[in-house]
């Protein structure tokens, strides 16, 4: 079911969805500004790497070739690459990955923090609030949000790419072509579900509560914990359906759904959140999502008001 609200919540707001890719869009540009200078010093390099046409056939598909084979080549090249690129100039690079990595990250977040305080006001009264003025109403507790938050993707993603690396260091063929593959999306699909149920209720406790950045992480573990394997499932359908699009389409597609999916989560965290607290809301203008405990106890004083 918090799978069904989630897409009729996202269904509902579409125009507050497309306020957040706008955003989402902006900040991806502005960044891909200031990292013109990496990619004009390093293109060369790159190039190099990628010498062969049908590696660069790779990012429009892993079914190109060899399914396995290709995946390994991906990351043996992107490795090679970061080596050459930090030799031959170390400060670039790390403005680079400063960019990418926490400049980056930082912004989206607080665009998500925005985004969630929009949800807010549309499933408790169907408030319309601007999108503007929900970023600049909430910079005060967005802020802080999005530093811790930034902070513990960049753990997350080292463990992630620790993890993609130790698969390419096995060189067995018939691991390569036939196991790396489904291991390597199974190990992505959980990964990133576990991930998301660590951090869901962060920033919607930190909006329903009104508190810092330190008590809304507990509330929010808090509440997740009240229905984990339920949340678990339907986190991990979010995942398979992501990483599946993304090895059937390639690397590229992920510009389109990257954006999308972020948008879709924060519904879905928003959905979980106030599912697990038992509270009321609106998945769309005609219907109000009432919880069992809250159905039970409004017709105690329904029986009781007629009595």
């Amino acid at each position: 079911m918090m799978f069904v609200n989630s897409i009729k919540l996202f269904g509902s707001n579409w125009t507050k969805v497309l306020k957040f890719l706008l955003f989402y869009v902006v900040i991806w540009g502005l960044c891909f500004v200031l990292f013109l200078p990496v990619f004009f010093e390093f293109r060369s390099i790159v190039a190099v790497d990628f010498q062969s046409a049908s590696l660069f056939d790779c990012f429009v598909g892993v079914f190109n070739g060899g399914l396995g084979q290709n995946i390994f080549n991906i990351i043996q090249t992107a490795v090679a690459i970061c080596v050459d690129v930090f030799e031959a100039n170390l400060g670039l690079a790390i403005y680079g990955l400063v960019i990418s990595f926490v400049f980056l990250p930082f912004f989206i977040n607080i665009g998500k923090y925005t985004f969630n305080e929009t949800l807010y006001s549309y499933m408790t009264s169907k408030a319309k609030v601007g999108f503007f003025s929900a970023f600049v109403k909430s910079l005060k507790k967005s802020i802080p949000f999005a530093l811790c938050k930034t902070a513990y993707n960049i753990v997350f993603l080292g463990i992630v790419l620790a993890v993609v690396y130790g698969f390419s260091c096995v060189e067995d063929a018939f691991f390569v072509n036939y196991i790396l593959p489904w291991v390597l999306f199974l190990v992505l699909v959980l990964l990133f579900s576990l991930n998301q149920i660590i951090i869901m209720g962060w920033a919607s406790a930190s909006i329903v509560f009104d508190g810092n950045v330190f008590s809304s992480y507990r509330k929010g573990v808090k509440a997740v914990k009240r229905h984990f394997w339920s949340i678990f499932g339907t986190t991990i359908i979010f995942f398979l359906l992501f990483w599946a699009l993304s090895m059937v389409f390639g690397v590229y597609v992920l510009l389109v759904l990257t954006p999308i999916m972020a948008a879709l989560l924060c519904v879905y965290n928003m959905v979980v959140f106030f599912s697990s607290q038992g509270m009321r809301f609106y998945v769309n203008d005609n219907k109000i999502l009432t919880p069992k405990k809250l159905e039970e106890v409004d017709n105690i004083n329904k029986t009781a008001y007629i009595l």
